[in-house]
């Protein structure tokens, strides 16, 4: 009698923690996400949440709420995570109330060669401190989790130009491998404006070893975009921008081969395709009824 009164409260026990679960839907498109790609969600809930945040991988994005009373916001595995089966959890208010599985797989994107000075190869002392500076610098902020929503809009990509290297591809440096490309390269002239793809805060102003002058801004719920080599900058730590308000201009500094646009961007920390976030971005938009 004993035992069967344990089975009958652990039953009503799991079907306590189970009722949570079933009064959200989780739907992620694409399910099947290349690593690298930028994936929309929607969770529609009972009640009121204050805050409801997306997880994948251990990182957290947040997620905003749309016309239709759901919400929505964006995930994506980062280029060099492993491929096969992951979890996707959404959290309202700190607690789990839907969990998603995923198929994360490894795209063949490319392979770019360059050759540029052994300086950025074989580094001095001294410009070995100062990469690991520029590096924990931009960790901090990549790293960082601001849950304000400065930005509702799409992004626009800061250049209108030809792509001249893709984002992920493999990258040989003077016959050496190094790590996939985490933005993608646009072409410019020296001097052109680049203008902020949202509304943001500036995160990070820097002369770095590697990316020259560098600006990121950080546009909140766990989204940063990056603006690598350029000529010169044009703004401050902490300034709020617009979209499209100018932040630099194009240059040659750093590691290049020429005078072009690194533009990247950050999903909670992921390196994920500039231009499909552009595009997943004007989805969102469309749900957020902006």
């Amino acid at each position: 009698m004993k035992r069967l009164v344990i089975c009958i409260l652990a039953a009503m026990l799991a079907l306590a923690l189970s009722l949570p679960a079933m009064a959200a839907t989780l739907q992620v498109e694409p399910k099947r996400i290349a690593l690298g790609q930028p994936a929309l969600v929607r969770v529609c809930l009972k009640g009121q949440p204050k805050n409801v945040r997306a997880e994948l991988n251990g990182r957290v994005t947040a997620l905003t709420q749309g016309r239709d009373g759901c919400w929505y916001g964006a995930i994506g595995p980062d280029l060099q995570d492993k491929a096969g089966k992951a979890v996707v959890r959404i959290k309202a208010d700190g607690r789990q109330v839907v969990a998603a599985k995923l198929a994360l797989y490894r795209r063949d994107r490319g392979i770019r060669r360059l050759k540029v000075d052994s300086k950025f190869l074989h580094l001095s002392p001294e410009a070995l401190a100062r990469y690991k500076k520029d590096r924990a610098a931009m960790k901090e902020v990549f790293g960082s989790f601001n849950n304000e929503p400065y930005w509702r809009q799409a992004f626009i990509l800061p250049l209108n130009s030809k792509v001249v290297s893709r984002f992920g591809r493999r990258s040989f440096v003077n016959g050496v491998e190094r790590s996939p490309h985490g933005g993608v390269d646009l072409r410019g002239a020296t001097g052109t404006p680049v203008p902020a793809a949202a509304d943001g805060t500036v995160a990070l102003v820097r002369d770095a070893y590697f990316s020259g002058n560098t600006v990121l801004i950080d546009h909140g719920r766990g989204v940063i975009t990056r603006y690598l080599h350029l000529s010169a900058t044009q703004v401050k730590p902490g300034q709020r921008v617009k979209k499209g308000e100018i932040i630099g201009k194009v240059g040659a500094t750093g590691r290049v081969t020429g005078p072009h646009l690194d533009f990247g961007v950050k999903l909670a920390g992921a390196r994920v395709d500039p231009r499909e976030w552009v595009a997943l971005s004007n989805k969102l938009k469309a749900r957020l009824g902006e």
